[in-house]
């Protein structure tokens, strides 16, 4: 029965992130772009899960190969290649080469330097909240030169509804208060945050953009904290709609909060190579 509750949650969650929150444009190819080929390099990681790394460049490479470059180098060739050749194996040991010899290491014209800044779940089984913040920049291998740059946190809450114990006394008054004490801690935090160091010599901003708040039951709140980080990590879904979103987002260089409201522009949009 949980098992069946939490699908019906990320279901759920995939439908409001892609509908609610990002409008993707169609991605026009650049034949003037230098960029041939690209390949995604191995993920710093600022957040304290494991997990996020890898996660994070294969949202990137699944993106950047569907809609941007023809050629994009599979993450496991480029993670074997850097450990067999240079003996790099984690992202925070990338500044130890420059890009012409990751470029030619790899036969890639351009790289991609990430950086996983939050990778994190909150979960209380009233109010959970998701949390994703990347910053990634395109180097071409060649010169040298960053040809593009962006950041983005996305941030998206679960809290507690309606439910079988909506009739028992105080419980909807507990629900509420914690729901909002949390929500406002949250809101606090984020607000507070301070601004992140330069990664690898460069000032990228991600700014925090909070995803429509969702609410169900207080049965299906707790499945999710009880069971779902457990479930999806052992599934490889681990914030995998906070991870998608936050990847298109930064390639689009724009945000979208649904409905009437007009897209939010902070960044450029991922240049593009040649056709296939």
């Amino acid at each position: 029965m949980i098992r069946w509750s939490l699908t019906l949650i990320q279901t759920a969650g995939l439908c409001l992130l892609l509908s609610a929150c990002v409008n993707l444009p169609p991605v026009n190819p650049n034949p003037g772009s230098p960029v041939k080929s690209l390949a995604i390099l191995p993920v710093v990681n600022n957040s304290v899960d494991v997990d996020g790394p890898a996660a994070v460049q294969e949202a990137l490479y699944m993106e950047a190969q569907h809609y941007h470059f023809p050629v994009v180098k599979p993450n496991a060739e480029t993670n074997q290649t850097l450990k067999d050749q240079m003996s790099l194996t984690l992202g925070s040991q990338l500044d130890m080469a420059t890009p012409q010899k990751l470029g030619t290491a790899l036969g890639v014209d351009a790289v991609m330097y990430v950086s996983l800044e939050d990778f994190s779940q909150k979960i209380t089984g009233i109010y959970n909240v998701k949390r994703v913040r990347i910053r990634a920049k395109l180097v071409d291998c060649k010169t040298g030169e960053v040809m593009w740059k962006n950041g983005i946190g996305i941030k998206q809450a679960l809290t507690a509804g309606g439910s079988f114990l909506s009739n028992v006394p105080g419980v909807n008054l507990a629900i509420g208060l914690a729901g909002a004490v949390s929500s406002i801690g949250s809101k606090m935090s984020d607000k507070n945050d301070v601004a992140l160091p330069k990664f690898l010599g460069d000032d990228i901003d991600a700014p925090w953009v909070e995803l429509p708040e969702r609410t169900t039951g207080v049965e299906m709140a707790a499945a999710e904290s009880i069971g779902g980080k457990v479930l999806s990590k052992a599934m490889g879904t681990v914030l995998k709609e906070e991870t998608d979103t936050a990847v298109q987002v930064l390639f689009h260089g724009y945000y979208h909060q649904g409905g009437l409201s007009q897209p939010v522009t902070y960044g450029k949009m991922l240049p593009t190579g040649p056709g296939r």
